[in-house]
């Protein structure tokens, strides 16, 4: 037994809490806007999977008008086609200004705008994640 802390990735999440996420996330700095009621807010996404997405409001303010159970669509400014998802907010971080998004939009658009908004990422940490499952299904486990 080693006094060693456990490792982590860039967020401090332990690695083996990261391993049994459903969806490949990929940090990032994407500008973006966050749209519900036909109304637009600022936003960075910091995180995006097939599943959903961290942002940042780029106005504190507008935090207090977003409607939680209420749906909204993500704009990626970096795209031109298949720019926007459908999706829900799941948590929010007040103090932070921060907002946890889950798509609602079917799987497989999902993949082609995170694959279009990323590709060279996309198909690395998507072969990587392949290739771990491949090599757990190997040892038996």
């Amino acid at each position: 037994m080693t006094d060693e802390p456990p490792q982590t990735d860039v967020h401090g999440v332990p690695r083996e809490l990261v391993k049994r996420r459903a969806a490949v996330r990929l940090t990032t700095v994407y500008g973006g806007r966050v749209i519900q009621f036909g109304k637009a807010y600022p936003c960075v996404v910091s995180d995006v999977s097939a599943g959903g997405a961290k942002v940042r409001l780029k106005d504190p303010r507008d935090f207090s008008k977003l409607t939680k159970s209420q749906p909204v669509e993500l704009v990626f400014e970096r795209l031109s086609d298949y720019k926007s998802l459908g999706a829900e907010i799941a948590w929010t971080k007040p103090d932070e200004d921060v907002v946890g998004l889950t798509f609602t939009d079917p799987e497989l658009r999902r993949r082609v705008v995170i694959k279009k908004l990323m590709p060279n990422r996309w198909r690395i940490a998507t072969e990587h994640v392949q290739a771990e499952a491949e090599g757990l299904e190997g040892d038996g486990a």
